[in-house]
């Protein structure tokens, strides 16, 4: 097997937008529930920023209220009496979290159900696809792949939809939302904070394309394998009679083999690349606390504040943790979805001729004229082939085997069209 061509994850983004235009008329069936899985996405982001604010308040209002500091002022009732102050601020805290599970429950069942559907819609039309696919296509390819990218590739972009697009969505909002805050409080700390954002973004482009690689590998060959069990218990009275099950069997496993490897290399990959991330997040931790905890003695932040940033280091730089993971997993749906848009592109040999009419009432006259076709350019079958039949005719065609004729059946069931000359049935061209 030649060794796939490696892509990082820049070059899967042109693979992801054909999938994504490929199947745009699906998506925009559910626009009402996406738009408002969308908008409870951003209320339930919003909600993820507020969360760290009622303890900053309480730090800076209740428990250290005469420390002073020269970040932002923010309006608030603060002349109330402290018991009243740390009621109001626990309320809020509860409060801001049943808002957040409310909206993320919103978003998230939306986004399944539309997913749901769209999965649905698009399994159906690639069945109906194949149906339309003409014989030659069939007789070449291998069942157990089809039935692979009809069920397993179809249920991994479901999956993926729900389990990894939504929620690297719902980091990236929260992550962008949390930078522009700790800048708002602090833009040394800030600077400090994101410093691992280039060193992150190197890491999951060259981590992801090595995921993408070897997923597209591990796809390609669980269609193959798929095939070959489908065609051996298909024909196990075959196998069973010439004793080839050793033989399968060795052959089965090598693959499994195979596989198995490529799965837990896969594996191996994104484990690495999420602990890397997580070190990576313990680096800017450790360097905010150093510098926060100096410009806190210094009265340039408030112990609220490095508070804050120190808990969107740990929430917000999750997401970054989860963003490696989720990289990874659309890496392999994009596989998925690169072998469902390939099937769905191929157009059937059978077409009807432009103006093609509607067949009227046959009486059953034969006639073929000048009849040529070839199931492979260097294996010819039938030469400029005419004859007529007449309705009620009775005709006898023999000949060895091999010599066409099956084929010429199949040429007047359609099941075939000719490479030259016509296949008419009252005088009507079947095309």
């Amino acid at each position: 097997m030649p060794k796939p061509k490696k892509q990082t994850l820049g070059a899967a983004l042109p693979s992801l937008g054909k999938i994504l235009r490929h199947f745009w008329p699906h998506l925009r069936q559910q626009q009402g529930l996406i738009g408002t899985a969308f908008i409870a996405l951003l209320a339930e982001t919003a909600m993820r920023l507020l969360e760290p604010w009622p303890l900053k308040l309480m730090f800076d209002r209740v428990i250290l209220p005469g420390f002073q500091a020269d970040s932002a002022v923010l309006p608030g009732p603060w002349n109330l009496s402290p018991i009243a102050l740390l009621t109001g601020l626990a309320i809020a805290l509860v409060l801001i979290a049943a808002l957040r599970g409310m909206f993320a429950y919103v978003s998230a069942v939306n986004m399944a159900v539309a997913a749901t559907r769209i999965m649905t819609d698009i399994r159906s039309t690639l069945y109906s696809h194949l149906q339309r696919l003409s014989l030659s296509f069939h007789n070449q390819a291998k069942s157990g792949d089809l039935i692979t990218r009809v069920t397993y590739d179809i249920e991994r972009l479901r999956e993926v939809t729900v389990v990894a697009v939504l929620p690297l969505l719902a980091n990236t909002l929260t992550l962008l939302g949390m930078v522009g805050v700790m800048f708002f409080l602090n833009w040394e700390l800030a600077l400090i904070a994101i410093a691992i954002l280039p060193l992150f973004l190197f890491t999951t482009r060259h981590m992801g394309g090595k995921i993408q690689t070897v997923a597209r590998r591990q796809r390609k060959r669980e269609g193959a394998m798929a095939a070959s069990a489908a065609e051996a218990i298909g024909a196990m009275q075959v196998v069973q009679a010439l004793s080839l099950e050793s033989m399968l069997e060795k052959s089965f496993a090598k693959q499994n083999q195979k596989s198995l490897k490529e799965s837990a290399e896969a594996q191996r990959l994104r484990a690495g690349q999420e602990r890397l991330v997580e070190i990576l997040v313990a680096v800017a931790t450790a360097l905010v606390l150093w510098r926060g905890v100096q410009l806190t003695i210094q009265g340039a932040v408030t112990p609220g504040d490095l508070l804050v940033f120190i808990t969107y280091l740990k929430v917000a730089f999750k997401p970054m943790r989860q963003l490696a993971k989720y990289t990874g997993q659309i890496a392999k749906a994009t596989a998925s979805g690169e072998r469902i848009i390939s099937l769905m592109e191929i157009q059937p040999d059978v077409r009807d001729c432009r103006g093609a009419i509607a067949a009227p009432p046959l009486l059953g006259a034969v006639q073929c004229q000048n009849v040529t076709f070839a199931y492979r350019p260097e294996q010819g079958i039938l030469r400029n082939l005419s004859f007529t039949v007449q309705p009620g005719e009775q005709v006898a065609i023999v000949g060895p085997s091999g010599s066409g004729k099956s084929t010429l059946v199949s040429l007047l069931l359609r099941l075939y069209d000719s490479i030259e000359g016509c296949v008419l049935i009252d005088g009507h061209d079947l095309r």
